[in-house]
């Protein structure tokens, strides 16, 4: 019996829905009974077809179930998905539309890490706990404050049409749209963060939209939680105090509101009617108060960081290093700096192999079709 191929049976035998017999297993694969009750006592090796219907049927992944470990570029994405009423049902109807920008961030983490991105630290489950390990007031800086402390990149970006999450490999990576509504921003922050602490990029979770209802949930304990709400004095709050909360905790009046009523808190009438009032507006109406350090353009400042382009210095650091190599292409650095590729300094290729490689980091880019397998995922949430 050979120990490696043992390993290997005993990773796919551990994937064996309840219900599920070998020998039904050895049917779907294309095997004898005989021949896969061998192969997972190690007794004989599997062939790459039979490895590839047993991932298939099993909703594993081939790497995993050969080395035992997360494939260090394999791709996982899930989308934020809006609410449509007149369906019913969350979707991403702007999917095709953000395809380009998101294959364009797949390819300049592929070239970027060829052997795969580090990893990122395990994310709790618990919004509580990780609303600790963020610290005090982590609102104020959100974005830095996940990338320095979760090791968690942000990337925000013009063009998309929603907020998305991925995995490539170990490493998780939360793409948000350019946005003047940093509220909006924050929650889309706290929702991705939710998918990637409730292991919906791990490939085996449900992927339907179901995952939707915990990521928000998850967002709202993030931002809202329970505890702290419930403590405050919202039969004695003003409209001024409301701003100042709104403000403090970085959301929004319309997510407040509705944590309000999902823990059936009934504040006073001045609160209830500011929460008809849009978020900008109602903290505006009170920039100059005391608390609001630097007025309205404190309250510009977060719409200009919410608004800016940003591409994680991770990125930019390891792009210059596979440019400077020859083994990456310099448009994907000038894409990540937004600049033109000729504000780009790279080597010349000296021969007919540093060439070919330019070119194939080019022609390696995703193509529209992994995209569209990738993204199905998130459509079928």
């Amino acid at each position: 019996m050979d120990a490696e191929l043992k390993a290997v049976g005993d990773r796919i035998r551990s994937r064996l829905p309840l219900g599920m017999s070998q020998k039904r297993l050895a049917e779907k694969a294309g095997m004898t009974p005989d021949a896969l009750s061998r192969a997972l006592n190690g007794q004989r090796g599997f062939s790459s077809t039979e490895l590839a219907r047993l991932a298939d049927e099993l909703g594993a992944d081939v790497y995993w179930m050969i080395t035992g470990r997360d494939d260090p570029r394999k791709v996982e994405i899930a989308a934020r998905h809006k609410w449509d009423p007149k369906h019913r049902r969350r979707d991403n109807p702007g999917r095709d539309v953000d395809e380009a920008v998101l294959g364009q961030v797949i390819a300049a983490y592929q070239a970027a890490f060829p052997s795969g991105p580090p990893a990122s630290r395990a994310l709790p489950k618990n919004p509580l706990a990780l609303r600790e390990l963020l610290g005090e007031a982590f609102v104020r800086d959100f974005s830095d404050e996940v990338e320095n402390k979760l090791g968690v990149d942000i990337v925000r970006i013009a063009g998309l049409t929603t907020d998305y999450s991925l995995r490539i490999g170990s490493r998780s990576i939360i793409i948000l749209a350019t946005t003047p509504r940093w509220f909006r921003s924050n929650w889309s922050l706290a929702h991705e963060l939710g998918h990637l602490a409730l292991g919906h990029h791990d490939g085996l979770s449900s992927t339907d939209r179901k995952n939707e209802g915990p990521a928000d949930s998850f967002a709202a304990n993030l931002l809202l939680p329970s505890e702290e709400v419930s403590n405050e004095n919202w039969d004695r709050k003003d409209e001024a105090g409301l701003a100042r909360y709104l403000w403090f905790t970085g959301v929004s009046t319309q997510a407040l509101r509705n944590r309000l009523a999902a823990l059936q808190i009934k504040p006073a009438a001045a609160v209830e009617d500011a929460l008809v009032h849009t978020t900008p507006r109602l903290i505006r109406a009170h920039a100059e108060t005391e608390w609001m350090i630097g007025g309205e353009a404190a309250v510009s400042l977060r719409e200009q960081q919410a608004s800016t382009r940003l591409v994680p210095a991770v990125l930019v650091d390891a792009l210059h290093r596979e440019v400077e190599a020859g083994n990456a292409s310099p448009e994907l650095l000038a894409w990540a700096l937004d600049v033109p590729v000729d504000e780009i300094e790279f080597p010349e290729p000296d021969d007919k192999a540093l060439a070919d490689a330019r070119v194939s980091a080019i022609e390696n880019r995703p193509s529209a079709d992994d995209l569209a397998n990738w993204l199905a995922v998130s459509e079928s949430k």
